[in-house]
């Protein structure tokens, strides 16, 4: 392997372990807070690659309130890390994506 190699992956490793510390520690808040939100997607299915973003899904209501205090938890736990993420609410989906997007829960 080569330097580059070597530093390339070194960059995927640190962002892989950088993107599970932070989405454990808002779903830990999250639950703090009475909202139940789940890891999905790469970082839920063990695919979790240099370019990919953090995908949660957010259970129960998306009254506008509840849906802000959601946002800015996410926000501030994700500010400064460069990683991107998707903020999925489970009342958005439609039955079948739901299902999809339980299937990889974690």
């Amino acid at each position: 392997m080569n330097k580059l190699d070597a530093l390339t992956k070194q960059r995927a490793t640190g962002r892989l372990l950088s993107a599970i510390e932070s989405a454990s520690r808002i779903v830990k808040d999250a639950q703090r807070l009475g909202v139940d939100v789940s890891i999905v997607g790469s970082l839920a299915k063990n695919s979790f690659k240099a370019h990919s973003d953090i995908d949660l899904l957010v259970h129960g209501s998306a009254a506008p309130h509840r849906r802000a205090m959601v946002e800015r938890l996410v926000a501030e736990h994700l500010r400064g890390t460069g990683l991107p993420y998707d903020l999925i609410f489970e009342a958005d989906l439609t039955e079948e994506r739901l299902k999809e997007m339980l299937h990889d829960l974690v």
